[in-house]
C-alpha cells in the first residue's frame, strides 16, 4: 500500500534519514512522497488530527505514537531518536545486534551531541574521514530525499542480512575444536580447524572481531573463501606492533601484502603457518 513520510525541513540529519530507511526496508518499498515540512507547522498539523492514514511523521511533530506512525522525540528528552524510536518498533528481532547498536550510537548523538561519544576529544582525522560521507548525504537528501533513501535503503537491508548471516556464523564458530588459540613464541593466534561453509563465510568476519578481542590474538591463521586448498594469516589490531609477514616467505604463497598484514599460502604441511608467524615477529 502507497504511504508518505513527513519529516522537518531545514538542516537534514542521519537521524531522519535512517528512520526513513529503516521504514522502507521494513514495507518493502519506497514512499511515495517524502514531504519536509516546517518543524511548527508539521506540529500544528500532528495537533489538529490532520495526519491521513497513510503517512508516517518521522522527526518532527512533538509527539510520539507508534501505533499512530508518530515519532518525534523533541517534546520530552527521555525519548531517544526518531531512527532508534522506527528501528525498536519495526525490527524487535534485531535488539542487541551490532545494527542495533550503531542505532543506539545515532541516537545518542543526535539527542546529546558529538561530545557525548566517549573518543570526541582525541578523534580528529578518523572524525573527519568517516563523517564526509555522511555531510554529502545528508545535504543530498535536503534536495533530493528519495535518491538518498534509495541508497540507504538498499545498504541497511544488506546489514540485516548480515545480521542473520552473523548469527549462522556464531552458532557455527561455538561449536567445540572449530577455532582453536595457540601461543607461539609468545604470539597469541586464533586458528581455524576447518573450512567454514560458503554462505556463512563474511558472517565470520563480522564475529570475529570479538572472538579476536576475547582471545587476545595477534594473528588469525584461517581459509581463502573460495579455494579451501589457501590458507590465510592475518595479523590483527593486537598484533599491529609484533608481526610483519614480509619478513617471512611461504613455500607457495598466493599473495603477500607489502603492509605485512596479510599472508595467502598453500601449506606444504600443517606446522608451516607456525613457521611463518615465528620468522615474522619483530
Amino acid at each position: 500500500m502507497p504511504y508518505t513520510v513527513i519529516t522537518h525541513s531545514g538542516k537534514a540529519h542521519i537521524d531522519e534519514v535512517l528512520a526513513i530507511a529503516a521504514l522502507a526496508v521494513h514495507r518493502g518499498e519506497f514512499p511515495s512522497e517524502i514531504q519536509r515540512m516546517n518543524s511548527n507547522e508539521a506540529a500544528e498539523f500532528v495537533a489538529a488530527g490532520n495526519v491521513p492514514p497513510n503517512c508516517w511523521v518521522i522527526d518532527c511533530g512533538l509527539k510520539y505514537n507508534p501505533d499512530h506512525r508518530l515519532f518525534d522525540h523533541h517534546q520530552d528528552r527521555e525519548l531517544p531518536s526518531a531512527a532508534l524510536m522506527i528501528f525498536d518498533h519495526l525490527f524487535p528481532e534485531l535488539k542487541g545486534t551490532d545494527l542495533h547498536g550503531y542505532f543506539k550510537l545515532v541516537s545518542k548523538v543526535d539527542t546529546q551531541g558529538a561530545r557525548s561519544l566517549a573518543d570526541s576529544v582525541i578523534v580528529g582525522e578518523s572524525r573527519d574521514y568517516w563523517s564526509f560521507s555522511q555531510q554529502l548525504l545528508v545535504r543530498i537528501f535536503e534536495e533530493d530525499p528519495l535518491s538518498i533513501i534509495n541508497l540507504v535503503s538498499r545498504g541497511l537491508s544488506e546489514k540485516i542480512v548480515f545480521e542473520g548471516a552473523k548469527k549462522a556464523a556464531s552458532e557455527w564458530a561455538e561449536f567445540p575444536g572449530r577455532l582453536v588459540e595457540e601461543e607461539i613464541e609468545g604470539i597469541k593466534a586464533l586458528a581455524y580447524t576447518e573450512h567454514p561453509p560458503i554462505e556463512i563465510f563474511d558472517g565470520l568476519h563480522g564475529i570475529d572481531r570479538n572472538i579476536i578481542e576475547e582471545c587476545g590474538a595477534a594473528v588469525v591463521y584461517g581459509y581463502d573463501k573460495n579455494d579451501s586448498s589457501i590458507r590465510t594469516l592475518y595479523r590483527t589490531d593486537i598484533g599491529h606492533e609484533l608481526l610483519d609477514f614480509t619478513r617471512s616467505e611461504a613455500e607457495h604463497t598466493v599473495f603477500s601484502h607489502q603492509g605485512g598484514f596479510l599472508l595467502r599460502f598453500r601449506p606444504t604441511d600443517r606446522n608451516e603457518w607456525r613457521k611463518i608467524v615465528s620468522e615474522s615477529i619483530l
